[in-house]
């Protein structure tokens, strides 16, 4: 006979198995509540063929915004 095992969160509700499995600590209604800064990214192009994702925090994005926007057009074709 098999025994379901619950772990409880701080506020008494049960931890979903999926949030356990993936290592999470609290339920989702805790998780939900916290305001926690959500991650940005931008593509970076080092070569013509590939890119890749930038991953960075939501306060270094904004502070280097500046850098990632284009202020010319973007090919010769825009401008005719």
């Amino acid at each position: 006979m098999a025994v379901n095992r619950y772990q409880m969160c701080g506020c008494g509700n049960p931890i979903e198995q999926g949030r356990i499995e993936l290592g999470f600590k609290i339920c989702s209604t805790c998780a939900h509540q916290f305001d926690t800064p959500k991650k940005k990214g931008r593509m970076v192009y080092y070569h013509k063929t590939g890119g890749a994702i930038e991953i960075m925090s939501s306060q270094s994005y904004s502070e280097n915004k500046k850098y990632f926007t284009r202020k010319a057009n973007r090919s010769i074709l825009k401008q005719v």
